[in-house]
C-alpha cells in the first residue's frame, strides 16, 4: 500500500484526471489521518487527499483498523443524500487499494469553526445551522434496518470511541469505572440512528455568503452554510453521542476563554442552548427523547475523556487547574443520578458560566 505523503502525492496522482495539482500542502488530519490539500498552480483549483493511519499519533498507543476509510466514504455519499446541499464535501474517487479518498476541497473562505472559537468568536447562526444538519441526520435515519446493517457492527466506535475515551478513563478513574462502562455498553447496544461519531467544530467549516458585486473582500459577511467533514466514525447507535459532542466542545472553549482571557462565558452557553432548542424542535421526538434524557451523562463522560482519555485536548494541557476544575465536574455529573441535557448543562454553566471568578494555574 502507497505511503500518503507531501512527497508522494504528486506521482500518486499523476495517472489521474488530477495530474496538474502539484502543489501539496500538509493539513492538519487530527491524530488520525495524513490529509493533504493539492492545488494545480494553474487553474488554482484544489482536491483534498485523506488516509487513514493505523496507529493513531497520540501519547498512548491508540491502533484503529484502516478499513474505517470505507466507512467514510460510505458515509460521505449517505450524507450527501440526507442534508443540504453543499453540507457535505463532494466525493471525487475512492481508492480502495490505497485506502486514500479523493475529496474535493472547502471553498478558500471557508473558516474551521475551532478556529473561530479558540479565537473567542461565537455564533448563534453557526450553532443553529450545527442543530438542524444533526437532527435531519438522526431523523431521517431513525430505526433504519438496512442502515442499521451496513453501520450497526461495532468494531470500528469501540476503537475510536469507547475504548480510548469511556473505558481508558475508567481504568484511570475506578470510582466511575462502573458508570462508565454500563455507558459504553448502552452506545454499543442502543442502535437507533445513524451518528456522525466526531460532531466537533474542529470538523465542521463555517461558509460564509458570496460576496457580492463590488463588495470588498474585508467585509464580514453572514454564515451561508456549514461544510461537515470526517465520517470514519459513522456508527449506528446512540443520537445524545452526537449532542453530547457538540456541547462539550462549545464547554470546553468557553472555559478555555474564560480561563485565559477573562472572557464572559455567556456566548458560549448561549450557543449551546441555540444549538440544543433548534435540536430539540426540529428533530423526530423519539431522537429527542433519547438524546435529552442520557445526553448529560454522556457529556460527563466526554469532558472526562477530553482531560484525562487518550485523546486529551491539546489546547487545555498548558493549564491544568482548569483540567482539574474540568475533572471535578465531569466526575460530579457522572456520580449523579440526573442525567438529563438540560438541567446537566445548567450545572455546568453554573461552575463555568459569567459569575465565577476566573481560575488561576498558580
Amino acid at each position: 500500500m502507497l505511503s500518503l505523503s507531501p512527497s508522494t502525492a504528486a506521482g500518486y496522482l499523476a495517472g489521474t484526471p488530477f495530474a496538474g495539482h502539484t502543489r501539496i500542502t500538509p493539513l492538519s488530519g487530527g491524530v488520525a489521518n495524513v490529509v493533504l490539500k493539492c492545488t494545480d498552480p494553474a487553474t488554482g483549483h484544489s482536491i483534498v487527499l485523506k488516509q487513514p493511519l493505523p496507529v493513531f499519533k497520540t501519547a498512548e498507543e491508540w491502533r484503529v483498523d484502516i478499513d474505517r476509510a470505507k466507512v467514510e466514504h460510505e458515509a460521505a455519499l449517505l450524507l450527501a443524500t440526507l442534508l443540504p446541499p453543499g453540507s457535505v464535501p463532494e466525493v471525487l474517487f475512492f481508492d480502495e487499494r490505497n485506502y486514500v479518498l479523493g475529496l474535493a476541497a472547502a471553498p478558500e473562505e471557508a473558516l474551521l469553526w475551532k478556529t473561530a472559537l479558540l479565537a473567542g468568536h461565537t455564533s448563534i447562526d453557526a450553532a443553529t445551522h450545527a442543530g438542524t444538519l444533526l437532527a435531519l441526520l438522526h431523523s431521517h435515519t431513525l430505526d433504519d434496518p438496512a442502515l442499521l446493517a451496513r453501520y450497526g457492527p461495532p468494531a470500528f466506535f469501540m476503537q475510536q470511541r469507547t475504548e480510548p475515551y469511556l473505558l481508558h478513563c475508567a481504568r484511570r478513574h475506578p470510582r466511575l469505572a462502573p458508570v462508565l462502562e454500563a455507558l459504553a455498553s448502552r452506545l454499543l447496544t442502543t442502535q437507533r440512528c445513524l451518528i456522525h461519531g466526531d460532531f466537533s467544530p474542529k470538523n465542521i467549516f463555517l461558509v460564509p455568503h458570496p460576496l457580492a458585486h463590488g463588495e470588498p473582500a474585508v467585509h464580514r459577511r453572514p454564515l451561508s452554510h456549514l461544510l461537515l467533514l470526517d465520517f470514519e466514525v459513522a456508527f449506528y447507535s446512540h443520537p445524545a453521542f452526537d449532542v453530547a459532542t457538540l456541547i462539550n466542545h462549545l464547554l470546553l472553549k468557553a472555559a478555555l476563554r474564560r480561563h485565559t482571557h477573562g472572557d464572559l462565558a455567556g456566548p458560549y452557553f448561549e450557543m449551546i442552548e441555540a444549538f440544543w432548542q433548534t435540536y430539540r424542535y426540529t428533530a423526530a421526538p423519539e431522537v429527542v427523547r433519547l438524546a435529552s434524557a442520557h445526553g448529560g451523562q454522556v457529556l460527563g463522560a466526554l469532558l472526562l475523556a477530553r482531560v484525562d482519555g487518550k485523546s486529551p485536548a491539546e489546547y487545555l494541557a498548558p493549564h491544568p487547574a482548569l483540567q482539574a476544575a474540568l475533572r471535578g465536574a465531569a466526575t460530579d455529573i457522572l456520580s449523579s443520578p440526573g442525567t438529563a441535557v438540560e438541567p446537566t448543562v445548567a450545572y455546568l454553566g453554573s461552575i463555568f458560566g459569567t459569575t465565577i471568578p476566573i481560575i488561576s494555574d498558580g
